[in-house]
């Protein structure tokens, strides 16, 4: 299976929204949209000249060449319908139907992550706030997600994997090469500390301008949060932070002078509504981070339950006495608290005081 969707995911005009279409349609089975006839196709909501564009560049394609020179460069193919495919990116409109990956990915930390996001040319106090508050992140066990651009993103890889935390980067270009070519060895070594490179580009597509918003939505669709150092009025970055409020992840920005174009961008998103940060705490506290390690432990550990899906399909975002939650599931008032403390370990609930129960 993993051929086909490698192959599909190679043929240049299958858009994400075409190839989620089709593989609604087809019932997720790549090998059934690979060889159904163009009629097919257009039965499926693709539009007569795509399929006449792509279908001529089907016919030139080979799913086991392709699948080859994948693995032989290292490269995993993780199709959506995987289960290792990564949850909080799902839940975006327009997922990437295949990601590409070298290193390990997804971890259950990367459920955690947070992307730091700004300029690619950096002034010393942006460097400063990329490295500090991306070091407090990582040294809490969060996963650091960026674009291994140069400037802002390539302090926050840096500052992860010197203090010996995680860093994913997501390219906006093949996943066969490292963009730019100076952060080649900011690449390797990436992989080598246990990180990982992932795209949704296939093998020599080339980094042009059109591919990095898509990028940025990835970027944002993997992480919980999205923290801007720095960043003029119409930065990159402010994309990255535009789909994260789509995305409905909390954004931040760290302060800057109103009399310096670098801070443009964060400040003009803290008059927007985004939250302003002073360092890592404020990103920790606000997404309530505390003590992930052993979080991540209980949710390996304790396995996931009907009693405990029963428990959160009860819980509100308003808050829920406990003796009602016990009242509507069944459960004895002990079993019931026992279920709620549970779900606070693995982040689930929260426990608001006067045995009052939210869904986090």
């Amino acid at each position: 299976m993993q051929k086909y969707f490698a192959a599909l995911n190679s043929l240049e005009k299958i858009t994400p929204l075409r190839f989620a279409r089709l593989l609604k349609f087809f019932q997720n089975d790549a090998e059934r949209i690979w060889k159904s006839s163009r009629h097919e196709w257009q039965e499926a909501g693709i539009e007569f000249k795509a399929v006449t564009e792509i279908f001529i560049e089907k016919e030139k394609a080979d799913p086991d060449e392709i699948l080859q020179k994948l693995q032989k460069v290292g490269v995993e193919v993780l199709p959506i319908t995987s289960k290792k495919y990564p949850k909080l990116l799902k839940e975006i409109y327009d997922a990437p139907p295949v990601l590409l990956v070298r290193g390990e990915f997804p971890t259950p930390v990367d459920d955690f992550a947070i992307a730091v996001v700004g300029s690619r040319i950096l002034t010393s106090y942006g460097k400063q706030a990329t490295t500090e508050i991306t070091r407090g992140l990582s040294q809490a066990g969060i996963s650091i997600i960026s674009g291994l651009a140069i400037g802002a993103d390539a302090a926050a890889h840096q500052a992860a994997l010197d203090c010996g935390g995680r860093t994913v980067a997501v390219l906006g270009n093949g996943i066969d090469a490292i963009y730019p070519p100076r952060n080649q060895k900011l690449g390797e070594d990436i992989l080598k500390k246990g990180g990982a490179i992932i795209s949704e580009f296939p093998a020599g597509t080339s980094p042009n301008t059109y591919n990095f918003p898509l990028r940025n939505r990835i970027i944002a669709g993997l992480s919980k949060g999205v923290v801007v150092s720095e960043g003029r009025e119409k930065s990159g970055s402010l994309i990255t932070a535009a789909l994260a409020n789509e995305f409905g992840r909390e954004v931040f920005a760290v302060p800057g002078s109103i009399f310096s174009e670098n801070s443009a961008g964060p400040n003009r998103l803290i008059r927007d509504g985004a939250k302003p940060i002073l360092n890592s705490n404020d990103v920790i506290d606000s997404l309530e981070l505390r003590d992930l390690p052993e979080k991540i432990k209980v949710r390996e550990v304790v396995a996931d339950s009907k009693e405990e899906a029963a428990i959160i399909k009860i819980l509100k975002k308003t808050p829920l006495h406990a003796d009602e939650v016990s009242r509507e599931s069944g459960f004895t008032a002990s079993e019931a608290s026992a279920i709620l403390s549970l779900l606070e370990m693995k982040g689930l609930a929260k426990n608001l005081g006067g045995m009052n129960w939210v869904r986090t």
